[in-house]
């Protein structure tokens, strides 16, 4: 395997697959987002915004091991990085691709108004790209805390149990 593959597209596939896997399950089991409803009175469409709070929670915990596995294979901080915030740009790269196609599809075929599309892209990119953004990078600052920890006490010391 490549050394790309075993830094940077081994851990991202894995951290985006574990954050998917940690929302359908949480899904599954009943868990309801934290809805804040909005009303977009520019352009009259009603799309609350949806946090799923749980999810946002674990998020950290993914990034973190993400980012420690890619950089414990030698990967540099900023493919750890990459690697960590690979679930956010997944997302916005659904963003990206779907409201084209929503344009193209529904809006052009008469199903909605082009402001119902727009008003899904913003629901979309609050919260399921800039709120798990958010997570992902305190999980990221916690891995380079506790990389940093890591290296002051030794490699082969726990961070946690390190003497300063």
């Amino acid at each position: 395997m490549t050394r790309r593959a075993q830094v940077l597209w081994l851990p991202a596939v894995a951290s985006i697959l574990a954050a998917e896997v940690i929302l359908f399950l949480l899904t599954w089991a009943g868990t309801r987002p934290w809805t804040i409803p909005l009303d977009w009175h520019v352009i009259h469409s009603h799309h609350p915004l949806q946090f799923y709070v749980p999810w946002l929670v674990a998020l950290p915990f993914v990034a973190s091991a993400s980012a420690l596995w890619s950089r414990r294979r030698g990967g540099t901080r900023w493919e750890a990085t990459k690697v960590a915030m690979a679930p956010a740009v997944a997302a916005l790269g659904l963003a990206v691709l779907a409201t084209p196609i929503d344009l193209l599809v529904d809006v052009a075929g008469g199903r909605h108004a082009a402001e119902h599309t727009f008003c899904g892209t913003a629901w979309l990119l609050v919260s399921f790209v800039l709120a798990p953004g958010v997570a992902l990078a305190v999980g990221l600052l916690g891995a380079v805390v506790w990389r940093r920890r890591a290296g002051a006490a030794g490699s082969t010391t726990h961070p946690l149990t390190a003497r300063a």
